[in-house]
């Protein structure tokens, strides 16, 4: 028979009590009903260390969200699918009706949905370089993989939020590796888009051969390592959460646990913010290359071209631009999110400008990518 956890006084020494009629009303009910709920695993995560107090309420030391649980937010459970035997407490959560709730609940359904909105002018972004024939260029390839794999990020970021009352748990893991495969998977884009510019001004000479087989090739690698990055990444993410055998000391990515998403600290840095701030830094030193080596065309080569060397230099440098406003918007959108994820008692006002930015970005792309090239055009 396994024993039902050990009772605490407020000095946290166990009490000469046992969980049974005497002292407790035992009740067969779901606190958790119409909301969600996750395990507290002490046994991984210092944080989630807990204990059943005599007047009935679990007390968190090492939580920084509610250290002091009453009855009607956990509930004690066993799971079957869990390797621990014991008792598991199982946090609610739950939606407050308060007004400072509802306000919040508000603004964000107004950004998020915002997100779906930004998602639209991505995919309108996607469609143009998909159907104007003098788009679908390596430039413009890349540009399309990179978007599209935002706007489905965005897309999930957006109805997770706007219908989570309603998401079941399997839905909501399906979503969270959607997620997290089509924001990994953008960053590696916008990798290769910063690497292909730095390449193309690298080997800059005279074109020779066929330059579309040359640049099919180009793209295929570019997909290799773009898709294959993400979908590694993504698989031991699932072989973390999923394989028994893996140590539960450590970390664990939980996609799906908490909420649609990284579950703890350590794993979204782990497991999101370590591979994003690894290109980030990659894409800074690749655009400093590049502006070093086209100002070095600019004073040693470029009056020597001749006229269509010179029409494609040209080029080569308005898509350099192109980058260079998207690397600025992303880079300014996630710098934000770092910061606000890194300090915990930041102002609201920070979230809402994060939130704001991120809702921006797909008609900040429409307008780089769209307008411009239509504007040049005309």
């Amino acid at each position: 028979m396994v024993q039902l956890p050990v009772v605490y006084d407020i000095n946290l020494i166990p009490e000469n009590i046992s969980m049974s009629d005497k002292y407790f009303n035992f009740v067969i009910w779901n606190p958790c009903a119409g909301g969600h709920r996750y395990f507290l695993d002490s046994h991984t995560y210092e944080n989630d260390k807990w204990y059943l107090m005599s007047n009935g309420s679990i007390w968190r030391p090492k939580s920084l969200e509610k250290p002091i649980l009453d009855y009607r937010q956990y509930c004690l459970a066993r799971i079957n699918s869990t390797e621990y035997r014991e008792y598991l407490a199982f946090v609610c959560m739950f939606k407050n009706n308060n007004n400072n709730n509802n306000g919040n609940k508000k603004v964000m359904i107004f950004f998020y949905g915002g997100m779906l909105v930004s998602a639209l002018f991505l995919i309108a972004t996607y469609v143009v370089y998909w159907l104007l024939p003098e788009l679908r260029n390596l430039h413009g390839l890349t540009l399309r993989g990179y978007i599209g794999c935002l706007a489905t990020a965005y897309s999930t970021l957006g109805m997770q939020v706007l219908i989570l009352h309603r998401i079941e748990s399997s839905i909501c893991i399906v979503l969270a590796f959607i997620r997290y495969f089509s924001f990994l998977a953008s960053f590696f884009w916008l990798n290769v888009m910063c690497f292909d510019i730095w390449w193309t001004f690298r080997e800059f000479r005279s074109s020779q051969g066929n330059v579309k087989q040359r640049e099919r090739k180009k793209f295929i690698i570019y997909s290799i390592y773009a898709w294959g990055s993400a979908s590694i990444l993504t698989i031991i993410c699932g072989i973390m959460d999923f394989v028994p055998s893996v140590p539960r000391n450590l970390i664990r990515p939980e996609l799906g646990v908490r909420s649609c998403w990284l579950s703890t600290k350590p794993a979204k840095t782990l497991y999101f913010y370590g591979p994003m701030g690894i290109t980030v830094i990659c894409n800074i030193c690749l655009f400093i290359s590049t502006a070093l080596k086209i100002v070095d065309h600019r004073k040693n080569t470029a009056h020597h071209l001749r006229g269509l060397e010179n029409r494609r230099h040209k080029e080569n440098k308005q898509w350099f631009n192109l980058y260079l406003k998207l690397f600025i918007v992303m880079g300014i959108s996630w710098s934000m999110e770092i910061v606000s994820w890194l300090f915990k008692n930041e102002p609201k006002y920070l979230w809402y400008l994060t939130d704001l930015t991120n809702t921006l970005q797909g008609l900040i792309i429409f307008i780089i990518f769209v307008c411009k090239k239509k504007s040049d055009c005309c």
